[in-house]
């Protein structure tokens, strides 16, 4: 079993997973280092199916019922509709399938907008744009994955899948955090993380092995809370100290990730868990220096240079037309009120990210998957 020791400003932990981020405001690089040796991880090239829960950051529209349409070798998002994303263009799950994938890839995506790891556990309403079953993890997995993918279903299902070849993703807390942040005690991160390990559970129960966990990025930098850009769109809480406190729910929420890979991977020996470390990406690249734009350059891209706010001008419309933006293609469309294309944007609102920022998060994700390969960080 691989283990990583990182030390990190506020606590020193080992993990069995991609480390945690410090929560400092210009990390320096980080570099990860195995410990001892062991087999569970095949490498990122073995995957050829990817099955995602979460929220607006992963979403691509996709609907697994029939007839709509299923991934499939000339669409392997299947039904993936124009609108499914929340960054103006591929997002990160596009990235992986059709991008940085090492073989065929097909993805069965149930991240819906809005949705939290337990409405019971946040005690929240789900999100009033999503009408039904992905309205949480725990629906994603009990009424979208389970009855639709497995021998549960009743019915032959709907895709063959095995356990080594299939990567299952999660990307949740944007949503839990909002929901619950303005507490300001952490009391709110247990029931979450005791729902967040059953769902996990039962994904292990239907035969899935391989799971990557993405943290929560440093949700006070959005602009919705340093500030204020799109806070009435979002409902943001009015509270003294919010960018303090959400600060802070999201080093809880991620300080109970390691918690949660250790008590499941030591459960099951035969299972791998990853934990890609959104919030470090997400501060190197936020912090203008020649590291972050190395990142953006990496993968082709502009550097990004508006990094504090949105353009209220870059919608779901391109400039000056209700011709809707190719939300599979990179469309770096300008409007000149913006004083720059999308592409330079890092905030495409209040809360969500452009595509580019997916991109670099995309190829930084698959480099930390294949150094998995070579080395392994795996429970």
């Amino acid at each position: 079993m691989y283990k990583l020791i990182r030390s990190l400003t506020f606590y020193l932990i080992t993990l069995f997973a991609i480390g945690l981020s410090t929560g400092a405001p210009t990390p320096e690089p980080q570099t990860y280092q195995a410990q001892s040796a062991g087999k569970v991880w095949s490498g990122w090239e073995s995957v050829d199916k990817l099955f995602v829960f979460g929220a607006s950051y992963a979403g691509t529209g996709f609907n697994w019922l029939p007839p709509n349409p299923a991934p499939s070798p000339s669409n392997p998002l299947g039904n993936s509709v124009r609108g499914g994303t929340s960054s103006n263009g591929p997002n990160f799950v596009t990235y992986l399938t059709t991008t940085f994938n090492a073989s065929f890839m097909q993805t069965y995506n149930f991240a819906f907008a809005g949705a939290k790891v337990s409405n019971t556990a946040t005690s929240s309403t789900p999100y009033a744009k999503n009408p039904g079953g992905q309205n949480d993890m725990v629906a994603q997995v009990t009424n979208g994955f389970l009855p639709s993918y497995t021998t549960e279903a009743g019915h032959e299902p709907y895709a063959n899948w095995t356990a080594d070849s299939s990567l299952f993703i999660t990307f949740f807390g944007i949503n839990d955090i909002l929901a619950t942040y303005a507490k300001g005690d952490g009391s709110s991160t247990a029931p979450i993380f005791a729902a967040y390990k059953q769902n996990f559970e039962d994904l292990y129960t239907a035969g899935a092995r391989k799971f990557l966990i993405l943290n929560t990025p440093p949700m006070e930098l959005m602009p919705v809370f340093s500030n204020g850009f799109g806070a009435r769109d979002w409902q943001i809480p009015v509270v003294a100290n919010n960018q303090t406190l959400v600060r802070q729910a999201v080093l809880d929420f991620n300080a109970d990730i390691p918690d949660l890979v250790s008590s499941f991977t030591s459960a099951h020996s035969d299972a791998t868990m990853f934990v890609y470390d959104v919030h470090a990406l997400f501060l190197n690249m936020l912090s203008g220096t020649s590291a972050s734009n190395a990142l953006t350059s990496q993968r082709q891209l502009k550097p990004l240079t508006n990094l504090q706010t949105a353009c209220p001008f870059y919608t779901q419309f391109k400039p000056g037309t209700r011709q809707p933006v190719d939300y599979l293609g990179e469309d770096d469309f300008e409007d000149e009120r913006c004083g720059g294309s999308v592409g330079t944007y890092f905030w495409l609102n209040g809360i969500h990210v452009t595509w580019p920022v997916h991109k670099v998060m995309a190829g930084a994700i698959v480099d930390e998957l294949k150094g998995g390969a070579s080395g392994g960080y795996e429970g």
